[in-house]
């Protein structure tokens, strides 16, 4: 069934003006290749609407042109040292910054952490009121500071 599909988009993909599909039909077939199956209705809509809107407004996109002197490998050009340095000191900082905040500030609920409030332990209920045959109400009691 994958094979049908990529077929059928392949013939799809024809539809597009000859520049665009010089730049993009490769990509956009291996795009493709690695879709799941239900991802083809939507690919199949999309590239249905994106050839007619590439007839009726044409595609700015052209051929990157790279000069001559555009890549060069590492071993040929070794960045400095100056360069290198602001880098690795701004990257320490942010290192020991984020272990410091890590260490000073502790989660919110964590054993030996910060204590914000200080319970008291609950006092005792009162004997049941024998005029009423209830139980009276607990009175909170303070501990002295």
């Amino acid at each position: 069934m994958q094979r049908v599909l990529l077929l059928t988009y392949g013939l799809l993909l024809r539809l597009y003006p000859p520049a665009f599909r010089r730049r993009f039909g490769e990509e956009m077939l291996e795009v493709a290749e690695a879709a799941d199956f239900s991802e083809w209705p939507l690919i199949f809509g999309d590239t249905s609407i994106a050839i007619v809107r590439c007839w009726l407004e044409g595609s700015p996109s052209t051929v990157a042109t790279v000069d001559a002197d555009a890549y060069v490998p590492l071993g040929q050009s070794r960045p400095s040292t100056s360069r290198l340095l602001p880098g690795l000191a701004i990257s320490i900082m942010l290192i020991v910054g984020m272990c410091y905040a890590g260490y000073r500030w502790p989660p919110p609920c964590q054993d030996g952490g910060y204590v914000l409030t200080r319970i008291v332990a609950p006092t005792p209920a009162r004997a049941p009121d024998s005029r009423q045959g209830t139980r009276a109400p607990a009175q909170p009691t303070v501990e002295p500071q």
